[in-house]
């Protein structure tokens, strides 16, 4: 009986199949993460580049300096079209799954007289894929330059 035991406890058959499952949840769960890592940072690329693109796209129009800078609504308009389609349009895909023309903000400051900077933002909410690993994350990618435009003054 003692030879039976003895022989049950050294017998590694198998002990690389309970191996492998004491780890591949931890493998998954790695594996998933630096999937869901990797789509948050290419996301949060692409958005903060058509912000950019906005913001480089209104700091080259026209504004009436009447208090701290006003861009003109059309203005505005196309550079949420800009951000969220990648044309002042408003047609075709959305760089952004999920990104709405209302999500895209604008505003103007201006320090010194006759100095005016346009800064646009967005506010995303990131959707992710494994929604155990990143829940409720929100891209708030913001973006300012100086206004090289045309200052329109009221006649």
């Amino acid at each position: 009986m003692t030879r039976t035991r003895h022989h049950l406890f050294r017998d590694q058959r198998g002990q690389e199949l309970i191996e492998f499952v004491l780890v591949m949840p931890l493998l998954v769960l790695m594996l998933a993460g630096g999937v869901e890592f990797g789509r948050a940072f290419y996301t949060y690329n692409i958005l903060t580049k058509s912000v950019r693109n906005a913001a480089r796209y209104l700091s080259d129009t026209q504004i009436s300096p009447v208090g701290p800078g006003v861009i003109a609504a059309s203005y505005v308009t196309k550079a949420q079209n800009l951000a969220v389609f990648g044309t002042v349009s408003g047609t075709g895909t959305r760089i952004v799954p999920g990104l709405l023309t209302n999500q895209i903000n604008v505003a103007t400051a201006q320090p010194r007289p006759g100095q005016f900077y346009v800064t646009v933002t967005a506010n995303y909410p990131y959707p992710p894929v494994f929604g155990f690993l990143l829940p409720g994350i929100t891209f708030r990618p913001k973006v300012t330059m100086l206004f090289v435009g045309v200052v329109v003054y009221g006649t």
